[in-house]
C-alpha cells in the first residue's frame, strides 16, 4: 500500500468515526460533541489483516468471540470472502460484504457511556481457507486518561435507568481487557455497579 493512500484513508475514516460519535450523542439526547469531549484526544489504530489460503482448514484459527475495547470500529471487508460473524439471538450470523460499505461496530466504551442503550457487538473472525482475503479495521480509542461513565443526562433526570457502570479510565479498562482471554465474559461486567 502506498503511504499517501493509507494516510488519506486514515484521515477520512477518522472523520467518519467522529461524525458517527456525534450522531450517537444526538440520538441519546446529548449535545452533539458529548462523546468526542468525554473520549478526549482519541487515538486511532489500524489493522490490516491478510488471511492466506490454507491447505489444512482444521488447523486454522481466526479470532475468538469478543467485543472491542475501544469506542467504535470501522471495518472494510474483503469483497470476495465472508469472514466476519456477529452474535444475534444466540446464533452466529455471517456479515456478508457489500460494495462501497463499511461495517461499524460499537465498542465497549460506547456501551458504558450510553448506560447500555448501545451494545458493543460480540463478533468473531472465521477463516475461509479457499481464498485469500484482506480486511482493514480502524479503531477509534479514547485517550488513556479519559474517564468513562454513563452520561449524566441518561441517569439523573428521573426517567432513565440508574447507572449500570462505575467510572473508570480507558487505561484501566484496556489493561483489564487484555489481561484475560478474549472469549471470557464481557469485560464490562467487571465494571458494573
Amino acid at each position: 500500500m502506498n503511504r499517501e493512500i493509507v494516510s488519506s484513508y486514515c484521515k477520512e475514516v477518522r472523520q467518519l468515526g467522529l461524525r458517527l460519535l456525534e450522531y450517537v450523542s444526538e440520538s441519546l439526547g446529548l449535545e452533539g460533541d458529548y462523546m468526542e469531549k468525554v473520549l478526549g484526544e482519541q487515538g486511532q489504530h489500524m489493522a490490516v489483516n491478510y488471511y492466506p489460503p490454507c491447505p489444512e482448514p482444521e488447523l486454522t484459527y481466526g479470532l475468538p468471540a469478543h467485543t472491542d475495547p475501544n469506542a467504535i470500529t470501522i471495518l472494510l471487508q474483503d469483497q470476495q470472502v465472508t469472514g466476519l460473524q456477529v452474535l444475534k439471538d444466540g446464533k452466529w450470523l455471517a456479515v456478508n460484504p457489500h460494495p462501497n460499505a463499511f461495517v461499524i461496530n460499537i465498542g465497549d466504551q460506547l456501551q458504558a457511556l450510553s448506560n447500555g442503550r448501545y451494545k458493543s457487538v460480540w463478533h468473531r473472525a472465521v477463516v475461509n481457507c479457499d481464498k485469500p482475503r484482506i480486511s482493514v479495521a480502524s479503531f477509534l480509542c479514547p485517550a488513556n486518561d479519559a474517564v468513562i461513565a454513563p452520561a449524566k443526562g441518561l441517569t439523573d433526570d428521573g426517567t432513565p435507568a440508574p447507572p449500570l457502570y462505575r467510572s473508570f479510565t480507558y487505561d484501566e479498562y484496556y489493561k483489564k481487557f487484555w489481561s484475560r482471554n478474549l472469549d471470557q465474559q464481557h469485560c464490562l461486567e467487571l465494571f458494573k455497579i
